[in-house]
């Protein structure tokens, strides 16, 4: 028994090496571009709290630009969930266990805990089944709770592949260019409630949307409608 539970919690470790691998050699070989140039100085220089949102289907290269900066993320609490675990602690990032679908408020909550520590956080507002580029709930009560505007982000490779996934997840491949997208930020005040909270999940839902649109046009990568 003692073995098989050491085999169950050695195999994510494993099975987490040949991503890391890929992720550093697609985020060496990419040249980044930004439309706001100085992003990623200022990012990297920022000591208070931020909350990004980015599409599931764009998080891989993400994951390299914004390494070891002290940033939350929800990960599930399935095996898959596991596997995404020790590829995020490779790069520095920490996992709130939860999800949308579920024990998602645990998930929610670790990670105002977080941003109430200083930290920074990262949603997937669509995930982790979607509708694909549909922003669901949880993100606006997160600003609401923490007082922290959500700052939209999105990215395209030159070079990728899109999987057939319900998100299309878009692959980025070696030696290509990347674009990255930033939105404006979407403040969500305590007081609001009901149609006003509405309000803000389709603003942020809209400008997510723009920013994609934006980087896949600089890429000149395919455009796909959002899922109904």
């Amino acid at each position: 028994m003692n073995s098989i539970m050491k085999q169950h919690n050695i195999a994510p470790i494993a099975a987490s090496i040949p991503a890391w691998c890929y992720i550093q050699l697609t985020g060496r070989t990419n040249r980044l571009k930004c439309d706001h140039p100085d992003f990623v100085d200022r990012f990297r220089a920022q000591k208070g709290p931020q909350i990004f949102a980015l599409w599931h289907s764009r998080i891989m290269l993400p994951v390299f630009y914004f390494r070891r900066h002290g940033i939350a993320v929800i990960i599930s609490n399935s095996r898959d969930g596991e596997y995404f675990t020790q590829v995020m602690n490779r790069f520095g990032f920490h996992a709130a266990r939860g999800s949308t679908s579920r024990n998602g408020s645990s998930g929610l909550l670790g990670l105002a805990h977080w941003l109430q520590q200083g930290g920074s956080v990262v949603v997937t507002p669509d995930g982790p089944r979607g509708p694909r580029e549909c922003v669901q709930p949880g993100i606006i009560h997160l600003a609401k709770m923490s007082g922290i505007p959500v700052v939209p982000v999105s990215i395209s490779c030159t070079r990728n592949y899109r999987f057939h996934s319900w998100d299309r997840f878009m692959l980025p491949l070696p030696f290509g260019t990347t674009h990255l997208a930033i939105g404006n930020p979407i403040e969500v005040p305590k007081e609001i409630d009901g149609e006003g909270l509405e309000e803000k999940r389709l603003a942020v839902e809209d400008e997510m949307r723009r920013v994609t649109r934006l980087a896949d046009q600089v890429c000149k990568v395919e455009i796909l409608d959002p899922a109904d």
